[in-house]
């Protein structure tokens, strides 16, 4: 594990090492497991969407529908880059989501996010996700930098943070695999 210090603290100091398929596979199956209680549920990866702007391709795009058939779309986009998103990144998507007429969006990143852009998603009800190393899971009560985990622990490949913010402040959930609740929160 490095020691270096993000610029933000709430980003990761070193992004995770992973392939843009197992990447963008693993955003899609945190999101297939959202779906237990909505009337219908599907994910697709690598979808084209068209709007009057033009045709736009997704990391995966979330159809849902509840309400007896109120049909909600979400679009996906997975940012794998060095550095922490940018405001530009998540303005560009929800100009594509107001484009297309989507309802919902969602950014997974795997080095985390500028304030600006934090600021930017929680103001247009964009959800921003930091996609970390499971490692990053285990905590000690030490004041020395964290150890590695011990062998026998059986913890995540993959991670998330869920941001939110309120009142300038951002806060954050765990995402796993068998635990989803925040993104369903954020859903509903």
């Amino acid at each position: 594990m490095s020691n270096q210090v993000p610029a933000e603290p709430w980003n990761p100091a070193v992004p995770v090492q992973v392939s843009p398929e197992e990447y963008e596979q693993q955003a899609v199956q945190w999101l297939r497991s959202t779906g237990a209680s909505i009337e219908s549920f599907g994910v697709n990866h690598q979808e084209r969407i068209g709007g009057p702007g033009g045709e736009y391709s997704f990391d995966a795009v979330v159809t849902l529908t509840m309400l007896r058939g109120a049909r909600i779309i979400v679009l996906v986009e997975c940012k794998r880059h060095k550095n922490p998103v940018k405001r530009e990144y998540v303005l560009a998507l929800d100009s594509k989501l107001r484009d297309v007429g989507a309802h919902k969006a969602i950014m997974f990143s795997t080095a985390g996010f500028q304030r600006g852009a934090l600021e930017y998603a929680s103001q247009r009800g964009i959800a921003t996700v930091t996609f970390i190393d499971g490692k990053l899971t285990y905590q000690t009560r030490s004041a020395r930098p964290p150890a590695e985990p011990p062998a026998w622990l059986d913890l995540p490949r993959f991670a998330g943070w869920f941001d939110s913010q309120e009142g300038g402040a951002t806060s954050r959930s765990l995402l796993l695999e068998d635990r989803p609740d925040p993104l369903a929160h954020w859903l509903g």
